[in-house]
């Protein structure tokens, strides 16, 4: 296995970084239990943890039971490593191997790429049964051949990352890939919420590529499209990727000067109609307090353009600060709003 090793949080395609670094942090949001949990939860397993006491049972069945010294980065950390093998030993597949493996490749550049596979090695060989380790072994080195394939994949020429069947064909030229490495079952275990998450980014942006659809047509395709993913990827899309819909699709209403129903049907569509209800208290909410702060301020602006000296003037704006504002909380938040509204006058 020579060659450098392309870390697998690094760019795979220099081209599509936005896109790729994206997709990466949304895998490493998703640990590896949801999977587990739903494709296991019949088996009797025993998972493999870097606690004391299961490590010495480990050890105690492998001669080489002597832990590898970690990188700089990770000393201190708890091993990612949730590798589980069933009641006979052997390798049960998830994506706890990989999450293992890029646990380790993560510290590339304190070590090298020689040095991280050895002591993958010597951590599986340490806490796996030799029923198990063999075939992680083998996995680990179909992994490391499979990154470096990928640094020979080169995107056609003019690509552009918003270009949306441009990205398909590198998704499914990674695909592909993956394909010459690894069987069916490794594949769904070690790639298969990625690709997922993949997909759904790429029909995410068709979604809002589409000038035929309408916002509230968006938002209800949108929202078709996170309940298709996989229940253990859903739950967890669901909250970052909606919260981040509805801006986008928000201020796109606010662009065309859509009425009120607009957003509400849009957030419906979206979210349901009782999230679509409590955004509108929230809304009722912001306005009162819109109303209350840009009063305060105009009544400050009046004391800063009297005649007055600065000490008398800071004492009444004080005085008008903390007759306005009933909590705390909102007195901290008037004294931002404040530095905003300066800043504005000045650059005005």
């Amino acid at each position: 296995m020579s060659g450098k090793f392309i870390n697998h949080k690094t760019i795979v395609f220099g081209v599509i970084t936005s896109v790729l670094l994206l997709l990466l942090l949304i895998y490493y949001v998703f640990k590896p239990e949801a999977q587990t949990q739903t494709q296991n939860q019949n088996i009797n397993t025993q998972t493999i943890q870097p606690e004391n006491t299961v490590l010495e049972s480990a050890t105690a069945n492998n001669k080489q039971g002597k832990l590898p010294t970690l990188a700089a980065s990770l000393q201190g950390t708890e091993i990612d490593c949730p590798i589980q093998v069933d009641a006979n030993g052997k390798l049960i597949l998830t994506v706890g191997i990989r999450s293992c493996f890029d646990y380790f490749f993560s510290s590339l550049g304190e070590k090298t790429e020689a040095e991280l596979v050895a002591d993958i090695r010597q951590y599986l060989l340490a806490t796996l049964p030799e029923s198990a380790s063999n075939y992680a072994i083998y996995l680990l080195d179909q992994y490391v051949a499979y990154m470096h394939a990928l640094q020979n994949l080169k995107p056609n020429a003019g690509f552009k990352s918003n270009n949306v069947d441009a990205l398909q064909k590198v998704v499914d030229q990674m695909a592909k890939v993956q394909q010459q490495f690894f069987n069916a079952a490794e594949i769904n275990a070690l790639f298969g919420n990625e690709r997922n998450l993949n997909q759904f980014n790429l029909e995410q942006m068709r979604i809002h590529a589409n000038k035929n659809l309408t916002t509230q047509e968006k938002a209800t395709e949108l929202a078709k499209l996170i309940d298709e993913l996989p229940p253990a990827l859903a739950d967890g899309v669901r909250v970052s990727m909606q919260f981040a819909e509805l801006q986008q699709l928000t201020k796109e209403i606010q662009a065309k000067g859509g009425s009120a129903q607009d957003l509400r049907s849009m957030r419906e569509s979206l979210l349901g109609p009782e999230a679509a209800d409590r955004l509108e208290i929230v809304d009722q909410e912001e306005a009162v307090w819109q109303t209350q702060v840009n009063q305060y301020l105009s009544a400050r602006d009046q004391i800063l353009k009297s005649d007055a000296n600065d000490a008398s003037k800071q004492q009444s704006i004080a005085e008008l600060r903390n007759s306005s504002f009933g909590t705390k909380e909102d007195l901290l938040r008037a004294q931002s709003y404040e530095v905003m509204h300066d800043q504005k006058s000045k650059g005005s």
